[in-house]
């Protein structure tokens, strides 16, 4: 009798769940209109053109693309450009407030490197990760930026500071002033603390900087705060940089929490979105007080999620039964389950 209500729970259970052809697990009131798949691209984390017209994505290297690149999804059309390929590994990417997009390298001594004009930018352009070297002009790292594994990218609301971080384990927070082309270190005990560049990694080191277990993310909070996802610990922590001295806190620490890479907040519904990349990957809605699992896929990485005006872009890696895709997110309800 036990194992007969053991089966019947189970299979209550799937059907309230929606299984695709893609190997996802929606939950109940949701479904997803798929923008574009691809077998050549591992897509990362988004930044959506001002007028909604362009996705923006970087992709990782993978034994299915020996290079790294960004490209430009047509939100309308479906058609994806490629722009630039040959970077080591592309791990963020967002528009700073000149307009220019920003990507970051995920790799050993990576750069930040600065498109100046994306909306007239040419496709199918090259570089050299290693001299920088470059087929445009108009897409150049920003040195100022510092030389470490980027992952994450934020904006002050004042536009003045850039927040980013060192993603591998052990690394660094920093902040750089855009007025003064000056970049700091975040010590617990001393605040931010100025750094050469070039030399961001010593530098930490050598001053005793904190280290933080992996910030693949950086958002800011619609009171001026931050969120660092902190992937190493399942953790998501808040900088607040309001004062004369910056004060980082535990935030949101779940069971249910792995590996969050991507963070997204969302305005329509008041609530975060959490790309956890685990083994077993989830798209998470935090609303302040409850952990959702929205979307769930057994073997594939959900590595980007990217909220606009009540739209929501996810990106799925390739796995070992699909493509890459990049998709919007459809609610039927008001309230996830």
């Amino acid at each position: 009798m036990r194992f007969h209500r053991l089966v019947i729970a189970i299979l209550l259970l799937l059907s309230a769940c929606q299984i695709d052809g893609t190997g996802m697990v929606l939950a109940p009131g949701w479904s997803y209109h798929s923008l574009g798949a691809w077998k050549q691209f591992m897509p990362n984390k988004m930044a959506l053109s001002p007028h909604g017209h362009w996705l923006y994505f970087g992709s990782e290297t993978s034994k299915f693309s020996p290079l790294a690149s960004v490209a430009a999804l047509n939100t309308k059309s479906g058609h994806t450009h490629v722009l630039v390929q040959g970077l080591r590994n592309v791990n963020g990417i967002r528009f700073a407030p000149d307009g220019s997009l920003w990507v970051a390298e995920g790799e050993d001594q990576g750069a930040i490197w600065r498109m100046a004009e994306p909306a007239s930018f040419p496709d199918e352009q090259r570089v050299n990760a290693l001299t920088h070297e470059t087929t445009h002009p108009g897409f150049a790292p920003f040195r100022f930026a510092g030389r470490f594994a980027h992952s994450a990218i934020a904006f002050s609301a004042d536009k003045r500071f850039a927040y980013l971080a060192n993603a591998v384990n052990g690394g660094s927070l920093y902040r750089l002033d855009m007025h003064a082309r000056k970049l700091a270190v975040f010590h617990r005990d001393k605040g931010w603390v100025t750094v050469i560049p070039e030399d961001a990694i010593t530098s930490a080191h050598n001053m005793a900087a904190d280290g933080f277990a992996s910030i693949a993310d950086i958002e800011r909070m619609p009171d001026g705060t931050f969120l660092l996802a902190e992937s190493g610990t399942g953790q998501i922590l808040k900088l607040d940089d309001h004062a004369k001295k910056p004060v980082i806190k535990s935030w949101l620490k779940h069971e249910s929490l792995q590996h969050p890479v991507d963070l997204a907040w969302d305005e329509s519904r008041q609530w975060w979105w959490i790309a956890d990349a685990a083994a077993s990957s989830t798209l998470w809605a935090w609303d302040g007080h409850h952990l959702y699992n929205i979307v769930h896929h057994p073997v594939s990485r959900i590595s980007g999620v990217l909220a606009a005006a009540g739209t929501v872009y996810v990106n799925l890696q390739r796995g070992p039964n699909n493509p890459s895709m990049t998709f919007i997110l459809k609610e039927k309800r008001t309230e996830p389950e």
